[in-house]
């Protein structure tokens, strides 16, 4: 019977050091488990950060390239402006110049353009 005491003894001991080292095991994973999440929440507010400041510096490229563009299309507007400024102004002194010309060619034209649109239907 000695030998069965021995033996529910050694199991005693064995349950509790495996008790002991389940707990320090749980305890260990809570441990881990709180570091990881702060540093989930430590990457994802550095990610936040670095994601709105991507996006603040695009959102500024955006308008830069927006203003250029609406400067080039303003400076080319003008240019187109003023050629067709030039090309009446040359058109009226033609034809002040030479009115009959102008009439013949006046005509002209729109013989071409009549003969085209009965063509065409």
């Amino acid at each position: 019977m000695d030998g069965d005491k021995r033996v529910e003894q050694a199991k005693a001991r064995i349950s509790d050091a495996l008790t002991t080292d389940i707990d320090a095991l749980r305890a260990e994973v809570a441990r881990l488990t709180e570091q990881l999440s702060s540093f989930i929440d430590e990457e994802k507010s550095t990610l936040s950060k670095l994601l709105s400041k991507e996006a603040k510096s695009a959102r500024q490229m955006f308008d830069s390239t927006l203003s250029d563009v609406g400067s080039k299309a303003g400076e080319i507007s003008d240019a187109a402006r003023e050629q067709a400024s030039d090309l009446q102004k040359a058109t009226i002194d033609y034809i002040t110049k030479k009115p009959l010309q102008s009439v013949a060619i006046a005509a002209g034209i729109g013989l071409l353009l009549g003969l085209w649109s009965k063509n065409r239907s």
